[in-house]
């Protein structure tokens, strides 16, 4: 198995095709064998996909597997001492003291302090930040990795790449505070939820407003919702979206771009491809055959 020999990475190296940005993410599939190194910036890895062992500093190592969370500090030694030939991860890897400050909100969060604010002389009797959020949360912070990824990997786009990053450290925050302090016992109110669904399908809803409405975080509004429906409220949405449209077109004249709007549908192209993944035609072809 062939083992990384780079034992210091810097941030010249390692942000060089978008210079001056301090802010990439990376797939790692799979991931190699590496002797202990350290980096100028700070590096959280989320792990996808197989198993291994990890090692921080001159701490024990430990087992690593799908949905496990390390933030590594600038500074930080680590390696990977052992890994199946299918371990992947994502690395976010970052420089907060280059980019933008956009961070002031965060400064203030509990979990984004722990994670991201902590010296490397806090860890030395210590393991770096390591959880395991439940498979719903990691779900969701996976996705927002694997689109920075995809914007990663050309420079420029940097408004972009900030907002997916600042969503994702939120996330990341949260995460961890729920899995380090596990909220007392709440109870989610299913219907008042679903009727506030119903009755707002057609305009833009975010997570964030569920979530002032359910009064408690959006990752323990997650759970609570997959676990009494089986999905995620965005799925439900989604779901009453789709019903409404594929009504209106079986019993209006409307175009399908308002079709898509009457919906609450964001863009045309978006209702036309989620409309066909659903159904398994297209909008056009779906009014064509109840016809």
């Amino acid at each position: 198995m062939r083992v990384d020999l780079n034992y210091f990475k810097t941030d010249a190296h390692i942000f060089r095709h978008d210079p001056g940005f301090y802010l990439s993410a990376s797939v790692m599939e799979p991931q190699n064998v590496t002797v202990p190194h350290s980096h100028e910036f700070t590096e959280c890895i989320f792990i996808t996909g197989g198993e291994g062992k990890h090692q921080c500093s001159r701490q024990p190592e430990r087992s690593i597997k799908r949905g496990d969370i390390l933030v590594i500090p600038p500074g930080g030694i680590h390696c990977y001492t052992c890994v199946s030939d299918d371990l992947f991860l994502i690395n976010l890897l970052f420089d907060t003291t280059q980019l933008p400050p956009v961070l002031l909100e965060l400064y203030t969060h509990p979990g984004y302090k722990q994670l991201f604010l902590k010296d490397l002389s806090h860890y030395e009797n210590e393991d770096f930040p390591f959880f395991h959020p439940e498979e719903v949360v990691f779900d969701e912070l996976e996705y927002f990795a694997r689109q920075l990824v995809r914007f990663s990997l050309a420079p420029g786009k940097h408004c972009r790449k900030l907002g997916m990053f600042m969503v994702l450290l939120s996330l990341l925050s949260e995460a961890w505070e729920m899995d380090t302090f596990p909220p007392v016992q709440t109870v989610l109110d299913i219907p008042k939820l679903t009727a506030f669904l119903q009755n707002n399908f057609q305009r833009q809803i975010y997570l964030e407003e569920l979530s002032h409405l359910a009064a408690m975080s959006s990752a323990t509004l997650m759970r609570h919702f997959c676990a009494s429906l089986g999905m995620t409220p965005m799925a439900y949405l989604r779901s009453l979206r789709l019903k409404h449209a594929a009504e209106l077109l079986l019993n209006s004249t409307l175009s399908i771009k308002e079709v898509s709007d009457n919906s609450g549908f964001l863009t045309e192209a978006y209702f036309f491809r989620t409309f066909k993944q659903h159904y398994g035609v297209t909008p056009s072809e779906f009014r064509s055959r109840q016809q």
